[in-house]
């Protein structure tokens, strides 16, 4: 006699959509995987969750929510045993896109550390590998392992922004990944990076459209992040004119937006909105209240990092024998402002 089949079906758990296993062996070793990677023999990543035996069904809780309109599949020792789609929302038409990728520079180094893609709506997680491609501008060829898988994905509270890391151990100097495999990105040689339109948000829509940024690739950067070599626009006394901060090198923006403050005599907070420049090359903040005639200071956080990830304290890939590398013992820098 054979045992019963082996099914597949969506089921509900705490308000959550979950997968309810049938007809499995009890001491068989389970996984669940989107079905589009289930024919791969290698490379793909299991969703993350738990199975809970529940009345003889072993029922899968995954961590982050299934994506409606895509097929799953359940492996057995890593066989293909089952599959079942999660139903698609009533209201189907794509209505998300790319706002934007950057860094948004046309150049950027060859030991570039991140890259930050933004959604107009929230987004479903495990899209990141399999909708994302690093491809050479010029011949469209796919480049391998740019980024570092994560799991979880670096996703802001939102669910808008990805944060994707160029791996590490292929930048920095002397780790086997770098000396084995050489740089994620090459410098001379441009790429593409390229978000597909199968990416999906939290409805599971597909996106409106692709979306792409293409760059440069220029020599590295290894110094730190030197505030003193910033010029600055001071603004006239009982304006409101903005204070300008033009940098030496693009800065990463999610930094700049936590890392910059202005301050009154009294090391207060000034209120005001600042505005990054599409370059990441220039702040400029502007008061809510006209300056008055007198002093300021503009507090830099030392953890405020250019794309390569050199911060105000150290130089990322650094040099243990360049005394210039050596890291500062330093929380933030308070660069003085005075109105005109």
């Amino acid at each position: 006699m054979t045992g019963p089949a082996v099914g597949l079906r969506v089921g509900e758990h705490d308000g959550r959509l979950c997968l309810v296993v049938t007809g499995a062996p009890r001491s068989a070793r389970l996984a669940v995987v989107p079905a589009e990677l289930a024919a791969r023999a290698k490379g793909w990543q299991p969703l993350a969750g738990t199975f809970d035996e529940r009345d003889g069904e072993a029922w899968f809780l995954p961590r982050f929510p299934l994506v409606p309109g895509l097929r799953y599949a359940l492996l057995i020792e890593r066989a293909v045993a089952a599959e079942t789609e999660i139903p698609a929302p009533a209201e189907a038409a794509p209505g998300t896109e790319v706002v934007s990728i950057t860094p948004s520079a046309e150049e950027v180094p060859f030991n570039l550390l991140r890259v930050y893609v933004s959604f107009s709506a929230p987004m479903s997680e495990g899209w990141a590998t399999r909708a994302i491609r690093v491809v050479r501008a010029e011949s469209g060829e796919e480049l391998n392992d740019v980024f570092l898988p994560m799991e979880p994905e670096l996703w802001d509270s939102s669910r808008q922004r990805l944060t994707l890391l160029l791996d590490p151990g292929r930048i920095k100097r002397g780790l086997a990944p770098n000396t084995e495999f050489g740089y994620p990105l090459t410098e001379g040689v441009p790429v593409s990076i390229v978000v597909q339109q199968d990416f999906r948000d939290a409805e599971g829509r597909r996106l409106l459209a692709p979306a792409k940024r293409s760059y440069r690739v220029g020599p590295a950067i290894r110094t730190r992040v030197d505030p003193s070599l910033w010029q600055l626009t001071l603004p006239r006394a009982e304006s409101n004119d903005p204070l300008v901060a033009s940098f030496d090198r693009p800065l990463d923006h999610a930094l700049l937006r936590r890392c910059l403050a202005v301050l009154d005599t009294a090391t207060a907070p000034v209120r005001g909105e600042a505005h990054i420049d599409e370059s990441r090359r220039r702040w400029s903040f502007t008061p809510s209240s006209p300056w008055r005639a007198g002093a300021y200071a503009l507090r830099v956080d030392s953890r405020l990092e250019d794309v390569a990830g050199n911060s105000v304290r150290r130089v990322f890939d650094r040099e243990l024998h360049l005394p210039e590398h050596e890291p500062l013992d330093v929380r933030r820098l308070d660069l003085p402002i005075h109105t005109v």
